[in-house]
């Protein structure tokens, strides 16, 4: 299924791989990950983009309309690595529509490089800065809807967002990475992902070296001062933290996958040296296309690719239609759930785009369920529940951390924080739950359907699902997006019998302090000699008791056996005491009388039905009154509380 070829070389009864022997001067360090001792409030894919942060400037939820819109960017940048001070020259286009009455400035967001000229419709312009953006005088007033042109020409080192570097073979790497807000760092525009546009990008780069960006590749021109030129057009809708390039003396690797009638070309580019460990850790890729597209919708974007391209952003990043990937190739798949990861965000992230990083858990807390849900597909439910169980460890240990704020809107230290990623995708397991399969993944494809190509914020997510299910999810999303934490549950039971009928309690008591209460479906596996089944209650208060009559003895009873609720949850000892029949928290002669009374004249049970079984025998019988009297008149032995769970 796979192949391999090398741009510019010749294949020989295989893969020839040449080691370039270009030496360029490095410019900015790109933000890097620390691999081996990660602080536990990050995991390693995490860690790129939170170094992004320290540019950070909002990351509240942005206002959906602005002076104009964006239709198209075109990228037209040289690199020149050599260059101490001018490694990138670049000229953007900007084709946009005003959007309300009387536009005559155009304010894009800019930071470092030089401006050399600004043109609008082709004619000079007149332009000014600040610190962060770019003024250009359109010369004229546009009314709504009213289209222009403006072209900014630059030239410079950028301060981000663009990086100059090599990896560990020597070999020079150049490459995009921009979430949330450094696309302004190396080109003009609106830096925000409420406004997406169509995008092309025409990168000229030194001879021996392949620049890939999104979309797909229209034309190659190898020019006479020893570049080439790549011309890469991206016919969808794109945020700018989206728009991507990434060049190096790439050897590339080609497959396929097939989504219905479409076959979608899949293609890596790799290190050469990385090219034969690449096609192990990248193999499944083509599977998990067709397997998301089978459980939501589609490929999102035929006619162009799925691709990931080696580069040096110690993490992963999702880029439209080609995912630059920044951890290492051992050559053995440890790393198949970043790709499917990576992977996931073409639906959730690229084609709906959250639209605003207020809702970046639109983005996050979805591709890492997509990581469990591949799990599940491909591995099997221990897979699957072991993943969810490794997120549910990162959570507790990010308690007093990110976790202590909603997923929604968290400060910006924690926008790419575990409570966005994985508390995120327990959200999105707990929906699952409360929805049914059918409900979740249909409905999950009614978000998509509505908000393709364009951007969605949680309001509109939660409306989508509700409109597909029929039910109200306020009270869902109120706890667990809207509010921090998880539930802290201590839970206890106990039980016993009287002839052949027995008599279980359990207790439920909620420990966190902010919110108070959760409310919350919980799931118990009951085992008798019998049978095994499963029950549900709805969990509603701080602290809450039921108690079931059965008709066989009780074996076992397992709290959330299918692990469907994010909770701390602690088995405990029941917390009642023995012999307190009429629940007065002391032990007195009227108890004795009580039991006397329940065993001879019917009385009713006490709550637990097992502080009458004060010999924990497992039955309340004369033993007990026995063994009462004892105790109370005699101090013999404790009392017990029936049989423990």
């Amino acid at each position: 299924m796979h192949w391999l070829r090398r741009r510019n070389s010749i294949i020989l009864g295989g893969l020839i791989l040449l080691i370039s022997s270009f030496s360029f001067a490095a410019g900015p360090q790109p933000p890097e990950a620390d691999v081996t001792d990660l602080a536990p409030e990050y995991s390693f894919p995490e860690e790129a983009k939170t170094a992004n942060l320290g540019r950070l400037y909002q990351a509240a939820p942005a206002d959906s309309a602005h002076d104009y819109d964006v239709t198209k960017y075109i990228l037209d940048v040289k690199l020149v690595p050599t260059s101490p001070t001018n490694k990138l020259r670049g000229h953007t286009t900007i084709q946009a529509k005003s959007q309300i009455s009387g536009l005559s400035t155009l304010v894009l967001d800019f930071i470092g490089m030089t401006v050399d000229s600004c043109k609008v419709n082709s004619s000079s312009a007149i332009f000014t800065r600040s610190s962060t953006q770019l003024f250009v005088d359109l010369g004229t007033s546009y009314g709504a809807g009213s289209s222009f042109s403006a072209d900014v020409f630059y030239h410079g080192n950028p301060v981000g967002g663009f990086y100059f570097t090599s990896n560990s073979y020597g070999s020079p790497v150049y490459y995009s990475f921009t979430e949330p807000y450094d696309s302004r760092l190396w080109f003009p525009c609106y830096d925000w992902p409420n406004d997406k546009a169509r995008c092309e990008v025409i990168c000229t780069v030194p001879a021996g070296y392949f620049a890939v960006s999104n979309g797909r590749l229209y034309s190659v021109t190898n020019n006479p001062d020893t570049t080439t030129t790549y011309y890469w057009k991206e016919n969808y809708q794109i945020a700018t933290y989206l728009i991507s390039v990434t060049v190096c003396d790439y050897a590339q690797i080609d497959t396929y996958a097939v989504v219905e009638t479409d076959t979608i070309p899949v293609q890596y580019w790799v290190y050469p040296q990385d090219s034969l460990e690449a096609v192990t850790d990248f193999k499944k890729t083509p599977k998990m296309i067709e397997y998301f597209s089978d459980i939501w919708l589609n490929y999102p974007f035929p006619g162009d690719k799925y691709s990931m391209a080696q580069a040096e952003l110690g993490g992963a990043m999702e880029h439209q239609t080609c995912t630059s990937w920044g951890f290492p190739m051992p050559g053995d798949a440890r790393y198949e759930w970043v790709v499917a990861h990576e992977l996931a965000h073409q639906w959730w992230g690229d084609l709906v785009t959250c639209s605003d990083f207020a809702n970046i858990w639109l983005n996050e807390g979805f591709a890492s369920y997509a990581e469990a849900l591949w799990q599940e597909y491909e591995y099997g439910p221990t897979a699957f529940k072991n993943h969810l169980i490794a997120f549910e460890g990162n959570i507790f240990a990010s308690r007093f951390g990110s976790v202590k704020y909603p997923i929604y809107n968290p400060p910006s230290t924690y926008l790419f924080g575990t409570a966005v990623y994985k508390k995120g995708a327990w959200v999105l397991h707990m929906l699952r739950y409360l929805l049914g399969d059918s409900n979740f993944f249909n409905g999950m494809q009614a978000y998509g359907q509505s908000y393709a190509y364009s951007t969605a914020n949680t309001e509109q997510f939660q409306t989508a699902i509700e409109g597909y299910s029929g039910m109200d999810l306020d009270l869902f999303f109120n706890q667990w997006v809207y509010s921090p934490n998880y539930p802290i549950l201590n839970w206890s039971w106990t039980y016993t019998s009287i002839g052949t009928t027995y008599y279980l309690d359990v207790n439920l008591n909620q420990k966190q302090t902010t919110p108070l209460v959760f409310k919350l479906p919980l799931e118990f596996r009951l085992s008798t000699l019998v049978k095994d089944s499963l029950f549900t209650i709805l969990d509603t208060l701080r602290n809450q008791h039921f108690s079931m009559v059965l008709k066989s003895p009780i074996t076992g009873l397992v709290f959330d056996p299918n692990y469907w609720v994010l909770s701390a949850d602690t088995l405990t000892a029941y917390p009642y005491r023995a012999g307190d029949l009429d629940g007065n928290t002391i032990i007195v002669l009227n108890d004795i009388i009580y039991l006397v009374n329940i065993l001879f004249h019917g009385f009713p049970l006490p709550v637990p039905a097992a502080a009458a079984d004060v010999n924990g025998d497992c039955k309340v019988s004369l033993g007990d009154v026995v063994y009462f009297i004892n105790y109370f008149f005699h101090s013999g032995p404790q009392l017990k509380l029936g049989c423990p769970g």
